[in-house]
């Protein structure tokens, strides 16, 4: 690399980070996304419109995509340079591409974005680019490339950002942290020497599956960003020895945690979590960690305890609270520091315990059928003492914000980042394909709730905007203009990058 590349990557790079993790301005709490317009049409209603919309796309991907390219380039290629046609930058390009424009499997991007029209925007960028990549070339390369490296990439570019002023100003206090496990996909054969297996020796129930333990960030904006991932993995031989036990989600929480500390530190963490993390060693983890939590609580779990709090409520009347929340009557009871011990050397915590009981009247419009009363009970194990100040902030703020953790697993499996699909059956391929996955969705959150672009997105859904903007792209003239825009390398100034405010 000459002196000139050196300073422009290294340019590149700092216009990435001054824009991502300085120049951006977020709101402390974002409005109720609209309901979408259940109309004929409501679109774009012209090839201009979309023409310019996909410009805005493209001049705010190209104040980030550059930066991210130059911190990939780093990865080293294990290929053989001598029988190499693309480089490991433009195969990289390649994989971003795939997930940015919402490719679900290697066909659909060698059908989609194979064709001559992306290979025309990508070579007006890179000149020496001869051949448009075949995904097959890139699924070789990420099985012989350092998935944990790729991985580290990414999370060291999310850490970054967890640190800025910017994000400081969003998250003045904790970092809000949920944490659940979801299923890739499973399959009657042994696709994999490391895939968990269910129903072993069953014949008609033998699975075999690929589990991951995901965790999320989650902005006061509900901005919904992925953070870090742990596969749960066999290691060699725990298939063929029966007093072996598989890995499991408790097992990666270990892991998982030991990255959060590792990259965001202690004391500064608020998880939310499902409830079967409700048990002695997690509480212990997070209380040592320095960390806070709520964590669902159900009835099935920590008998011991329930039996105290259900004893204690006749004792503590005061410890209750009404509330009205959005046409729901909420009824909150707690009782604090309910001892509880565990495992064999009778470790004692002391637990607090908060219930929420709602109760509201459900319209039923559409069926014409009457409107029927319904109650729903929650319960959670608090970090903090439970008190008439605190409570509707920890339930209501906190412990709920959990199901946007489901709603994340939701858009990245149904709505077109193709989660579900393996992408490759070689696992180190499978993990690499899940990061390049993950920079793809950082970067379209982040461009979608721009201050250019985020009336599109309320008004017609993410999903909506990423189609029409590529399919400009693909299909129409403007991509030549587009071009440099979009793989610049940091040889232009853009503007910052603005979140929206409200």
């Amino acid at each position: 690399m000459t002196n000139k590349e050196a300073k422009r990557d290294a340019r590149a790079v700092k216009q990435f980070n001054d824009i991502v993790y300085r120049g951006h301005k977020v709101a402390s709490i974002a409005p109720k996304k609209p309901s979408q317009g259940n109309r004929k049409g409501g679109g774009l209603t012209d090839a201009e419109s979309e023409e310019a919309l996909a410009q805005d796309y493209t001049r705010l991907l190209g104040m980030l995509l550059p930066g991210v390219l130059v911190k990939l380039s780093e990865l080293k290629d294990p290929r053989k340079e001598s029988m190499c046609t693309h480089t490991i930058e433009i195969l990289i390009i390649y994989g971003l591409i795939m997930f940015l424009s919402h490719m679900p499997s290697r066909r659909a991007a060698n059908r989609e974005i194979g064709g001559n029209a992306t290979f025309e925007l990508i070579r007006n960028a890179i000149p020496e680019l001869t051949t448009m990549p075949h995904a097959d070339t890139l699924a070789r390369l990420l099985e012989g490339i350092d998935a944990e490296e790729l991985e580290a990439s990414y999370e060291n570019t999310l850490v970054e950002f967890i640190k800025s002023k910017t994000f400081l100003e969003i998250n003045p206090g904790r970092c809000l942290i949920a944490i659940d496990g979801t299923q890739k996909f499973t399959r009657k054969y042994k696709f994999a020497d490391l895939a968990l297996v269910y129903s072993k020796g069953d014949e008609a129930k033998e699975r075999y599956s690929s589990y991951v333990l995901e965790s999320v960030l989650i902005l006061e904006n509900k901005m919904v960003l992925p953070l870090f991932s742990e596969f749960l993995e066999n290691s060699d031989g725990e298939l063929d020895d029966s007093t072996k036990k598989q890995d499991c989600e408790l097992k990666a929480f270990t892991r998982l945690t030991n990255k959060i500390e590792k990259y965001i530190g202690k004391g500064r963490v608020t998880l939310v979590v499902d409830g079967l993390y409700a048990n002695g060693p997690v509480v212990s983890r997070c209380k040592a960690l320095g960390w806070d939590y709520m964590i669902t609580l159900r009835r099935g779990s920590l008998q011991s305890v329930w039996e105290d709090y259900d004893g204690l409520r006749k004792c503590e009347p005061e410890n209750t609270l009404q509330n009205e929340s959005e046409g729901r009557h909420q009824t909150f009871n707690w009782s604090n520091k309910i001892e509880y011990t565990y495992g064999g050397n009778h470790k004692k915590l002391y637990l607090n315990v908060v219930t929420c009981r709602e109760e509201w009247d459900e319209e039923r419009p559409r069926s014409g059928k009457k409107r029927q009363r319904k109650v729903s009970e929650y319960a959670w194990l608090s970090s903090a003492e439970i008190d008439r100040i605190n409570v509707l902030s920890l339930c209501n703020m906190i412990a709920r914000k959990r199901w946007r953790i489901e709603n994340h697993f939701h858009v990245e499996k149904n709505q077109g980042y193709g989660y579900s699909h393996c992408f490759s059956y070689n696992w180190n391929a499978m993990k690499a394909f899940q990061s390049l996955m993950k920079f793809a969705h950082f970067i379209n959150t982040l461009i979608a709730n721009s201050m250019i672009i985020c009336e599109y997105v309320a008004s017609q859904g993410t999903r909506w905007f990423i189609k029409k903007v590529w399919d400009v792209l693909r299909y129409r003239g403007v991509r030549d203009q587009l071009a440099q825009v979009m793989f610049n390398k940091g040889r232009r100034g853009y503007r910052d990058i603005k979140l929206k405010t409200s």
